[in-house]
């Protein structure tokens, strides 16, 4: 019982870092400032991004990696690239490479995203 207790703390404290994968996720770099890795979209699929951190935990680059994605659309790419780059921020590291890669997998659902931001949308 105690090792069943034990092994899903583990699993949930590494969800987290569930979608990061890479050098950052194999150097385990913290995530300071975490991001829905979810966008809505008419069908499910994935999409994988190529990422490049630098030592201040910022997200300098993001390319869509086409080869391990299953959705090719640009809308739902464009709002996940916007969610990698504006939102997602790891942990300052001395000593880390000055561009840190990995990969970060966003899934996309079907559905309504209620916490979207609807400022700009026309009204009806």
């Amino acid at each position: 019982m105690k090792n069943l207790v034990l092994l899903i703390v583990l699993c949930v404290s590494n969800f987290a870092v569930a979608q990061v994968y890479g050098e950052i996720f194999m150097d385990k770099r913290e995530i300071v400032k975490d991001i829905d890795y979810t966008v809505n979209y008419s069908k499910e699929g994935k999409l994988v991004f190529d990422i490049k951190v630098n030592t201040d935990g910022k997200v300098t680059s993001c390319f869509i990696n086409e080869d391990k994605s299953t959705i090719t659309a640009k809308g739902p790419m464009m709002k996940a690239k916007s969610k990698i780059m504006g939102q997602l921020v790891f942990g300052r590291g001395i000593g880390l490479p000055q561009f840190h890669s990995g990969y970060v997998q966003i899934t996309t659902t079907q559905g309504e995203n209620t916490q979207e931001d609807n400022r700009f949308k026309p009204p009806y």
